[in-house]
Formats: C-alpha cells, structure tokens, sequence
C-alpha cells in the first residue's frame, strides 16, 4: 500500500476498479454480505455512498439522488429488514441544527428517502455527530453525541422501525449513566446496552456501562483489569464476548488495542501476541466480525438478541453505528494485511521509481474466484455474493475499514485480524 507522502494518482479502468479514498468518521454497516459505507472525512467531507462485496472483494459506488444524504462525518448507520437507517452528521449551520437527520436507504430498490417527521410529532433528536447507535429488536437506540457549539449531550433516544416515530428515553436510574458523552461505543447484547469510553467534558474515559432493555436502567460495570482510557475505539460481541480494537487518545497517535471482555467472567484480557503483523492503531474506524458460525442480533419484534438469521452473516461496528455479531470463541488470533484482489490491473501514474515498483506489485493481484463479463445486473450480483459465501464464512476474522491516520492517494485502507496464535496480557 502506498504511503501518505507518496505521489501517486489511481485511474479506475473500470466500473469494477472503482474504490473509495481512505477515509475517518465514516459509518457503515453490513447487511446480506455486502458491507456499506458512507461520508466522513478525508482533507475535506465526503458523502459518497459505497458498498463492498466480501465474498469476491469488489468496491461498487451507488448512486446519489435528490432524497440522499448530504456530506457528513461522526454519522451513524444501522440496518433492519433491508433497510439502512442513517442518522446525523451533518454540518452545524444556524438553518439546520434543530433538524432531525435521519434517512432510509432501501436495498432492494436502491433508493433513498428522507425522513419527515409526522404532522405535530415534536419529540425528536436534532442533529448531532460522534453519537453511537444500536438496534434491539424493533428499535434503533441512540446515546449521546455532541453538537459543534454546545458541547456533548446525555440525551437517549429511539426510533421505532415499524411506526417510524422517536421516542426520548428516560431511564429509571435518574442521576446514574455515562452522563454527556461522544466518540464512544456501544453494542447491545443479552437484552442490554454496553458502552464503553468516550469523551465527557472533554475528558477521555474507561468506564464501563450496561442498559438493560428490560428494567429499564442502567449500572456501572467495575473491573479489576481495565482498558486504558480511549476515543475512536471500535465495540464487537461474538461468542459471548466483547471486543475492543484500536482508539487512542486525541492528542496522540492511535495505539494498537485489542482487549476482550468476557461476560461470564466479568474480567477483561489484552491482547498482545500478533500486533506486531499488521497496524491496526486505528481511531473513527468501523470493525467488521465475520464468520461461519456468526449471529447477529434479531432486528425483528418478538426477536431474540442472539437469534440466528439465516441470510445475514456478518456485523459491522464503527464509532457511531454498532451491530452485534458472533464469531467461533477461540484464544488465538493472527493478525495480517487484508489485500483485496481487482478483476483487472489498475492503472496509476507515480514520480518515483520506487513508487512505480510499488505500484506495479499492486496492480498484479488478479481475482481467482470471480470473473467479470459484461455488465451485471443486481441479481447477477447477488447471486454471485451468494455462490462466494461459502469461501468467505469459511474465515474468523475482524476487518478493519478505514479510520486515521489515512492511507492518502490510495484507496480505502483495510486490514484483517485472522485467528491464530496469541497470548494475553493481564
């Protein structure tokens, strides 16, 4: 992969070479297979939409339209029975703020449409960024973020899929919870809410929360052994545990974490042994578990949180929009470079010899398992993901997608935490 300082253009040959630039405070989510991300923030803010597809390794840009959302950073996104739901992020100007920025994207169709509240619906969340989104049952929960002026808020709230109306949410521990927070994470599991660090009054955190769904409440989860303080950091559940990977510090340079909380033990474990393989000191990333035996939680009424879907394999976390999934429990994990394979040599231009050298080794990889003819159509497409799927559920490992510091003049950075040999640090 090419470094920041190198001067090198990419020059797509095809519709199928097309990939997003590297990016920070995106939000993504996966859902059937294919991985969707949109916005965050380069030198400038992006609102380009894009989805990729795991099983053959493809980037595809998906089109805009009038009903799609602007460019935004420190969004999230999650998704429930076909449907994307992406909310806030917006720039914080004086017309705008007291919007409440919440669009749907449906798959199937591939259209966007904005939400408009209900005639004299007043309750509803305004615009906001660095906030951490979840979906439990038929609700989407949001938990803080920060407004540009005003500061971090502790507001929570949810939106209700089937009736497409928020509700503000008001706790039955008044006075007890994370208080006003953003840059935090958040992933729900066994009926509850787990959130994890974060800023508050500008101050970076290690404390632990749970929400329970049910009681209604929340509690402060105390360790022993904690994760340092951090920000930006990525939250997965798989197999009964939760995972933390990368976050830092603000002012410094990301670190390489990899910590696991066991919920059975209530005890935390760090990760060292494989680090040294690949860098995934990573902040404002999205992390994606993907396995053959993975779980989502149920994203239908009634639904259990740990309920088995049948044609969704994989989850997706970023810093503001958090999924549940599950991967084979296993204390061993290998760490390496992901290297995505184009169907075609990709054409660049570079100023250097070295950089031409570079170049040519990443133009060389060729698809084995996928080989384009023509145009496809969405079913071709899906079809193929589907065909693939057996290949890709054959691996345990956690992608990482994107996050600071970028990867400039190269496409979007990506690398894989494979399971294999590891020790822990207590």
């Amino acid at each position: 992969m090419i470094n920041g300082s190198a001067d090198c253009a990419w020059e797509p040959m095809s519709r199928r070479e097309r990939f997003p630039c590297d990016r920070f405070k995106h939000a993504g989510v996966l859902y059937n297979g294919f991985v969707y991300i949109h916005g965050g923030r380069q030198d400038y803010l992006l609102g380009d939409f894009w989805r990729y597809n795991i099983a053959v390794g493809q980037w595809e840009q998906l089109p805009s339209s009038r009903q799609a959302p602007d460019k935004l950073e420190g969004h999230s996104m999650v998704a429930h029975e076909g449907v994307l739901y992406v909310f806030g992020g917006m720039v914080d100007f004086g017309a705008n703020r007291q919007d409440t920025p919440l669009w749907m994207y449906g798959i199937e169709t591939r259209k966007w449409y904005e939400f408009k509240p209900l005639e004299g619906q007043k309750t509803r969340p305004t615009n906001r960024k660095g906030h951490s989104a979840v979906v439990y049952q038929s609700g989407m929960f949001i938990y803080g973020g920060y407004f540009d002026i005003e500061g971090a808020v502790e507001e929570f709230w949810v939106f209700y899929f089937d009736t497409q109306k928020w509700s503000a949410l008001s706790p039955r521990t008044r006075g007890l919870g994370p208080g006003p927070r953003y840059g935090h994470s958040s992933v729900t599991y066994n009926a509850a809410m787990y959130l994890f660090g974060g800023l508050k009054n500008m101050a970076e955190q290690n404390d632990f929360w749970r929400f329970d769904f049910r009681r209604h409440n929340w509690s402060n989860i105390k360790t022993s052994s904690t994760p340092p303080r951090m920000v930006g950091h990525a939250s997965v559940i798989h197999q009964g545990c939760l995972w933390i990977v990368g976050g830092g510090l603000p002012s410094r340079s990301p670190t390489n974490n990899l910590w696991k909380y066991h919920f059975t033990s209530r005890s935390w474990k760090k990760f060292s042994k494989g680090m040294e393989i690949v860098d995934c000191a990573k902040m404002y990333h999205c992390v994606i578990a993907m396995g053959c035996k993975s779980r989502i939680q149920s994203t239908f009424p009634g639904g259990s949180v740990d309920t088995p879907e049948t044609d969704v394999h994989y989850s997706l976390q970023t810093w503001g929009a958090n999924k549940v999934a599950s991967i084979t429990d296993s204390e061993i994990i290998e760490m390496k470079t992901f290297k995505e394979r184009p169907v075609s040599p990709v054409l660049c231009s570079c100023s250097s010899k070295a950089q031409m050298d570079e170049c040519h080794l990443l133009a060389s990889y060729e698809n084995e398992s996928f080989t384009y003819h023509g145009e496809e159509t969405e079913a071709d497409y899906q079809q193929t993901a589907l065909e693939c799927r057996t290949q890709a559920e054959s691996q345990d490992v956690l992608l990482v997608i994107g996050g600071k510091p970028l990867a400039k003049h190269c496409k979007i950075s990506m690398c894989q935490i494979k399971m294999g040999v590891i020790s822990d640090v207590n």
